[in-house]
């Protein structure tokens, strides 16, 4: 029976894999002459508006790019775009510059006798690609491809599929593509100061980014008081999101469009984070466009377009407007989870229960010792920075090699294998927390079995290593878990795994049944998998160090609940 275990085990870990990476879950891209929302439409768009750089300081290739997107609007909705230009909105290398934004307003058919005024869905994307900038000391320019071509692309495609069910419009659409968001913000902040009455009776923005070429798309930021935007956001399929990175994006010197709306109204921000190297460089260019991530955009947002057009709820512009705000994060193939801040704490308070019952329970029937839990806590926490440490350090020589500048936690750029890097990382943490299990078991098997008469002693003292390091490691997740929950109120990625374990152990124990550690297993890792691929891809080389140090953690849970689930009967 153990041996079959052990191959159950494989094939979880290799399926919870693939899954988290969307091998079978990503959404189908859509054909050219689909009814559904169509990647390979919205590309044929993006290779007209990325023909050419236009960025600042090239005012006919805008004017171009702009003309094109005006004609598209205008074939979409059979009514007249507005062109805002702005004059001498902003300066550039001394010179004043003229933007002009892109505006369509399309009004839903349904009236409402309680809100004579309608209310609107502001699509909004940047349609100016990224100014002269320099990596590895060679000046470069992005084509526009992905930033914002796909913004563009996917707001075009996504009202064409809204207005297919225009007649059961309750609330209308409202378009927005900016002028010169790459420099200062100038277009978004000219719209604001200059013609304020585009914004008004909008009740939700959904603004589309891209930062790289590839990768899932994340719903990064909704600002504050979420509460009823995460609401609507479950409606979306294949939902990609953690309000931790809302958390993160405040302390980085990053803004969008949506950054000076984001206190006025309720939204959504949505961008792909992967690879930094084609982030506004001549790699950002349609040949290297993703369809499976223009179609992923898609799949977020016609649910939840589809869902404020037409449910009356929201024909108040007030309807998404919250005081209360609350924690998200989605696993892969379970989807969206959401706590409200006080939902969050009553969580953790069960999960603090629940752990304290289990260690009650093994200590009293002699599974664990106290003194051993504390030393394999602190030697996880050791081992953790340790990893960070020479995490970061491979990072530094890695940048030092091949010329580009090293930032400790910060973005690198031009490192182009960046990517293997990262795996060879993980794989090395892995091989080498595994090996230290292994040896660590054994030398706790050998040290018993040398001084005991029974010939299941050896067994017996591998599996207290095991409880010893499951256990202290759970300790060591609780400790972490307090201190971000009452520092920034985001501890998900800590009490999850923690909360699996704790659960599984104690349904084990009260059914006998070890399925529930391999159930454990699955979920972390499936959560493991895809949270730490978005955290290394947002953060970049320079955080590499991350990747280790939540590996140390996570596999000193996973490891000893592996081990009891393929343990023989006899020896737990």
């Amino acid at each position: 029976m153990r041996k079959y275990r052990i191959f159950i085990l494989i094939a979880a870990v290799v399926l919870s894999a693939l899954a988290a990476y969307g091998i079978f879950t990503a959404p189908r891209v859509e054909p050219t002459n689909s009814e559904r929302f169509s990647a390979e439409r919205v590309a044929d768009d993006i290779k007209v508006i990325s023909r050419k750089p236009h960025s600042i300081i090239h005012p006919k290739e805008r004017a171009e790019v702009r003309d094109y997107l005006g004609d598209r609007l205008i074939a979409l909705t059979d009514s007249s775009v507005v062109f805002y230009p702005y004059e001498n909105a902003t300066e550039y290398e001394g010179k004043p510059i003229d933007i002009t934004n892109i505006f369509a307003q399309v009004d839903p058919v349904i009236d409402d006798p309680d809100h004579p005024e309608p209310t609107y869905l502001m699509l909004m994307a940047h349609y100016d690609s990224r100014y002269p900038q320099k990596v590895l000391n060679e000046t470069v320019l992005s084509y526009g491809a992905a930033d914002d071509g796909y913004g563009c692309g996917v707001a075009l495609e996504s009202l064409k599929q809204a207005l297919r069910y225009r007649g059961e419009w309750r609330q209308g659409i409202k378009i927005l593509l900016t002028d010169s968001e790459e420099w200062k913000l100038a277009g978004i902040n000219s719209a604001l100061e200059h013609n304020p009455e585009i914004f008004d009776n909008v009740g939700l923005i959904i603004n589309l980014e891209s930062r790289g070429n590839k990768g899932p798309v994340l719903l990064f930021e909704t600002g504050k008081n979420n509460s009823k935007v995460l609401s609507l956001y479950k409606k979306a399929k294949a939902p990609y999101t953690y309000t931790f990175t809302t958390v993160v994006y405040e302390f980085m010197p990053n803004f969008t469009d949506f950054t000076p709306l984001k206190d006025s109204y309720p939204g959504m921000n949505f961008s792909n984070l992967d690879d930094i190297n084609h982030y506004h460089t001549d790699l950002d260019n349609y040949d290297n466009i993703s369809l499976h991530t223009i179609q992923h955009f898609g799949a977020q947002l016609e649910p939840i377009i589809e869902e404020y057009l037409t449910n009356h709820e929201y024909r108040d512009p007030e309807a998404l407007v919250s005081d209360k705000s609350s924690v998200a994060f989605t696993i892969p193939a379970l989807g969206l989870l959401s706590f409200s801040k006080g939902g969050c704490l009553l969580a953790n308070s069960i999960v603090l229960a629940l752990f304290c019952l289990i260690f009650s329970f093994a200590l009293i029937s002699g599974r664990i010792r106290p003194l051993k839990v504390l030393v394999a806590s602190a030697k996880v926490l050791l081992w953790a920075l340790v990893a960070f440490g020479i995490g970061e350090l491979i990072a530094w020589v890695v940048s030092l090699i091949v010329g580009a500048k090293f930032s400790f936690m910060g973005v690198v750029r031009g490192v182009q294998f960046d990517e293997w890097v990262m795996i060879g990382t993980a794989v090395i943490t892995a091989l080498i927390i595994a090996i230290c299990f292994f040896f660590g078991r054994k030398k706790a098997s050998d040290r018993i079995s040398s001084t005991a008469i029974r010939k299941s002693a050896a067994a017996s003292g591998a599996t207290k290593y095991s409880y010893n390091l499951l256990y202290g490691t759970m300790l060591l997740l609780l400790l972490l878990s307090a201190i971000l929950l009452f520092t920034i109120g985001e501890n998900f990625f800590f009490v999850l795994p923690l909360a699996l374990a704790a659960a599984s152990v104690f349904l084990w124990r009260i059914t006998t049944w070890r399925g529930w550690l391999l159930a454990a297993i699955v979920v972390t890792l499936l959560h493991a998998f895809s949270f730490l691929y978005i955290v290394i891809i947002a953060l970049t080389m320079g955080a590499l160090g991350v990747l280790p140090l939540f590996m140390v953690i996570y596999l000193a849970l996973l490891l000893p609940l592996a081990d009891l689930y393929t343990r023989k009967e006899k020896t737990i």
